[in-house]
């Protein structure tokens, strides 16, 4: 697998479905309307069936305003559609996008009322500072087949929705910050002017090579780093790792490549890189990248990593290098392989047939004890020490 493909699976997921006594969607609208309507928000429409859209976005931004006009299409027209967004990182079967974002989006279209666009907090972080519309707090749901509970929010579109939801919460006081790390000073100059032209993004440093992002790092303790993969001095992984390893510091990396090369990848996820941006990536998934990382969320899907350890995972497995593995009970580690294989809290509970909470602590406990900072490196450790060995459904033991 290469890089590019990796990067073209960061998308924004939208679902919509008829809703109440209307027409279906895929048979009775305008199609060459409908068709219009979401190329022009630079939109492909994966499925069209029965009363249902399954749409992909590279753009959080887009998606949101691509549903706001399908909604106010169907008001004239007598449709009120339930619209469900998440943007993420899907795994890509098929050539279909599935997984987590997908899921969300669909359940909360399943959640949505007639009329209603529901996107989650991610999308809202994303998008909100760049639609017209207001994307508000619409509470926490339980949504059916995702683990743990969901902060929905709502796409604000129609006037009479403004008095029926709460009050925006209080802006985040201070802007995201950013370090810009690159050798090439054309590239900084040029990242730095799409960063603050934002009003919720502020570049507080720069560096020109790997020692430099480290000490601009540690001096100004930004939300986010852009590292450039290859740099005089100290390469982007090694200053990366310096950062990760370093304790107290919360900065997320995103690494900067114009290398299509999954080594890389594996790498950088062993470290507890953040994700991937190609330099030459449009301004918009640079400020998608940005304001997601800001918020705590990975660019790359477990499913993703998963694939990669299969391929690069060559060395003869040895459990014994990571001492902690011996402290995991045995139920502990039957997570760390259901983990690697890539299944979710829920798909975990049911096939050891426990509940979700349950597993959600054995989770906590075996990160904790490997000192791990996410599920993405368990799935690394766990194919590197031979936890679970490469191959559909086999596990080391």
């Amino acid at each position: 697998m290469m890089l590019g493909g990796v990067h073209d699976r960061f998308l924004a997921i939208m679902v919509a479905d008829a809703g109440g006594p209307v027409r279906p969607v895929a048979h009775d609208w305008d199609r060459a309307a409908l068709a219009r309507t979401v190329a022009a928000h630079g939109g492909r429409v994966v499925e069209a069936t029965g009363d249902g859209l399954f749409l992909t976005f590279s753009s959080a931004v887009e998606a949101v305003r691509c549903a706001v006009d399908l909604q106010r299409a169907g008001r004239a027209d007598g449709v009120g559609l339930c619209i469900g967004i998440d943007a993420g990182e899907p795994s890509i079967e098929d050539g279909r996008p599935r997984g987590a974002p997908v899921l969300t989006a669909s359940r909360l279209c399943d959640a949505a009322d007639a009329g209603q666009i529901l996107a989650s907090q991610v999308v809202q972080a994303v998008a909100a500072p760049h639609v017209a519309e207001p994307i508000r707090p619409a509470g926490t749901m339980r949504l059916r087949g995702l683990p743990e509970p969901v902060a929905v929010t709502q796409v604000v579109w129609r006037e009479e929705e403004a008095a029926l939801l709460p009050e925006p919460a209080e802006a985040r006081a201070d802007p995201i910050t950013v370090v810009i790390a690159d050798d090439q000073k054309l590239l900084r100059a040029g990242f730095s002017v799409i960063l603050e032209a934002e009003p919720d993004i502020t570049v507080v440093g720069e560096a020109g090579d790997g020692r430099a992002a480290v000490d601009a790092v540690l001096r100004r303790r930004p939300d986010v780093v852009l590292m450039d993969i290859r740099m005089p001095e100290l390469d982007g992984l090694d200053a990366a790792e310096r950062i990760l390893a370093e304790p107290g510091v919360r900065t997320a990396v995103v690494m900067l490549t114009t290398f299509d090369a999954s080594e890389y990848v594996y790498r950088a996820l062993r470290i507890g890189a953040s994700g991937f941006l190609l330099k030459d990536a449009p301004s918009d998934r640079l400020l998608d990248a940005v304001r997601v990382a800001a918020a705590g969320d990975a660019l790359i899907a477990p499913s993703i990593t998963r694939r990669l350890v299969e391929r690069f995972s060559i060395a003869p497995p040895d459990p014994a290098t990571v001492p902690e593995l011996r402290q995991l009970t045995s139920r502990e580690l039957d997570v760390l392989r259901l983990i690697a294989r890539g299944l979710s809290n829920q798909e975990i509970a049911r096939e050891l047939v426990l509940g979700e909470n349950t597993i959600k602590t054995h989770v906590t406990r075996l990160l904790f004890k490997l000192r791990l900072r996410d599920r993405v490196q368990a799935v690394v450790l766990a194919y590197e020490t031979g936890v679970v060995r490469p191959g559909p459904g086999s596990s080391g033991e």
